[in-house]
């Protein structure tokens, strides 16, 4: 019997009637849409939330596209270098997405997604190939992963937010060396004994001043870092992140040149090192 002269299986046939009725369904049914808003911290900090402009302005677009709107999901204070799975707004959109509960994901700028070029191409590919979800972009109309065309202006926007995310990071770097060689704190946890003023800059907490001082006029007496650790456990004394004293803890208090009221940094960008050390504009706790 030539294979060529059958039309197929009855498992064919269901299978293709099973296939034919849902794509009517699916047609006839208004697209079920999600929309995602993100801010970083630092956009909170400029320009104040955010996240109500961005769902304006896509819960506006997805009423002229008649979508059925299904929900509205934010990441406040998430920074869009943080792959999309690891927030805590977006792994619902996953496990939506797995339930099929939605057709289309909405943004109001490719960026809000992700500033990774791979984060970006990775989840949209992911949702499109594991659970049938397609991307659209409000701002950039062009994007919209449910046809080639749309496919492609989105691998291209992509890169262009990841090239705004390297120059946000070096005009960062670029800012936290500046104010280091200025004597300013730039950045990173305030050390023990001092906490983070409203500017920005250190001031002294006088209770962990006193251990402080108790630590550098002991070794000053010669000492051992693993005697001051016990001395200070034995008298009940939390050490900085609450646990107790060790050789490596008194030790980052006595190599910590905050304390002489000195600002030092080893920067790290793009394959540097930049070496900072500087008077501090902050109060000295030991001389």
């Amino acid at each position: 019997m030539s294979l060529q002269a059958v039309s197929g299986s009855r498992r064919v046939a269901r299978l293709r009637e099973r296939n034919k009725v849902q794509a009517e369904a699916k047609a006839t049914a208004a697209t079920r849409a999600v929309v995602y808003v993100r801010v970083s911290t630092d956009e909170q900090v400029a320009s104040g939330n955010g996240l109500a402009d961005q769902e304006r302005a896509v819960r506006a677009f997805a009423e002229s596209q008649s979508y059925a709107l299904v929900d509205v999901i934010a990441d406040p204070g998430v920074s869009g270098a943080v792959r999309p799975a690891d927030r805590p707004g977006f792994s619902r959109i996953l496990a939506m997405a797995e339930a099929r509960a939605f057709d289309i994901l909405l943004v109001a700028k490719i960026d809000r997604l992700s500033r990774d070029l791979r984060h970006a191409l990775t989840t949209v590919s992911d949702l499109a190939e594991l659970h049938d979800v397609a991307f659209r972009s409000v701002t950039e109309a062009v994007i919209d992963t449910s046809n080639p065309m749309g496919r492609m202006f989105f691998t291209f926007f992509a890169g262009m937010a990841e090239q705004e995310r390297y120059v946000i990071r070096d005009r960062t770097a670029g800012g936290r060396t500046t104010k280091a060689r200025k004597g300013g704190f730039a950045g990173g946890q305030a050390p023990y004994g001092y906490e983070r003023d409203l500017e920005g800059g250190l001031r002294i907490v006088p209770a962990q001043a006193r251990v402080v001082r108790r630590i550098f006029e002991a070794r000053k007496r010669k000492t051992t870092l693993k005697a001051i650790a016990e001395t200070l456990n034995a008298d009940g004394i939390p050490a900085p992140k609450g646990g107790r004293w060790s050789i490596s803890t008194v030790a980052y208090v006595t190599d910590n040149m905050k304390y002489r009221g000195a600002i030092e940094y080893l920067f790290r960008w793009n394959g540097q090192e930049t070496h900072v050390l500087a008077d501090g504009d902050h109060e000295a706790i030991v001389k």
